[in-house]
C-alpha cells in the first residue's frame, strides 16, 4: 500500500513538472527521457533481456520523432538538429535489429551532448536582465519613437 502511494506521489509531480514546465524544459525531459530508455536498453542487451529492451528501444525512438516533430525548420539551428535526430532514430532502429549495446553507447554520448546544450539554453532563458540594461533598451525605444 505505501508502494502505491509512493508511485502516485511520484506520477503527480512527473505530471506536474510537465505541466508547469516551459519549451526548453520540456525539451530537456525528453532528453531525460531519451537517455533513460537507451541506458536501460544497454543494460538490457547487456543482460539477454531482449523484450525489455525492445521496449525502451520503440520508446526512445517515439522520444526522437517528438523532438523532430517539436523543429521549427524557419530556424537554421532546427535545420541542423533534424539531420542529427534521423540519423539517431536511425540507430535506435538497427540497435533494436542487431542487439547491439556499443552502438548505445555512442548514442548515450549524442543525447548528453545535446541535452547539456538545451540545458545550457534553458539557463540563459531564466537569467534576470540587469536594471541598467532594461533602461538602456528603454532609451533607445523612447529614442526611436520620439524620432519616428
Amino acid at each position: 500500500m505505501q508502494q502505491q502511494n509512493l508511485s502516485a506521489a511520484n506520477e503527480a509531480y512527473r505530471r506536474q513538472k510537465i505541466l508547469t514546465a516551459s519549451p526548453i524544459e520540456l525539451i530537456v525531459l525528453l532528453y531525460d527521457g531519451l537517455h533513460k530508455d537507451i541506458a536501460i536498453a544497454q543494460l538490457s542487451i547487456e543482460k539477454k533481456q531482449n523484450e525489455m529492451a525492445h521496449k525502451k528501444l520503440i520508446n526512445a525512438q517515439a522520444i526522437v520523432n517528438e523532438l523532430i516533430n517539436s523543429l521549427n525548420l524557419d530556424y537554421e539551428i532546427a535545420q541542423e538538429l533534424l539531420p542529427l535526430y534521423e540519423f539517431l532514430h536511425r540507430s535506435l532502429i538497427e540497435a533494436n535489429s542487431s542487439k547491439d549495446a556499443k552502438v548505445l553507447t555512442d548514442l548515450l554520448e549524442i543525447v548528453d551532448d545535446l541535452r547539456a546544450t538545451w540545458v545550457d539554453v534553458a539557463e540563459s532563458t531564466r537569467k534576470p536582465i540587469p536594471l541598467s540594461e532594461l533602461r538602456k533598451a528603454g532609451e533607445s525605444s523612447l529614442s526611436a519613437f520620439r524620432a519616428a
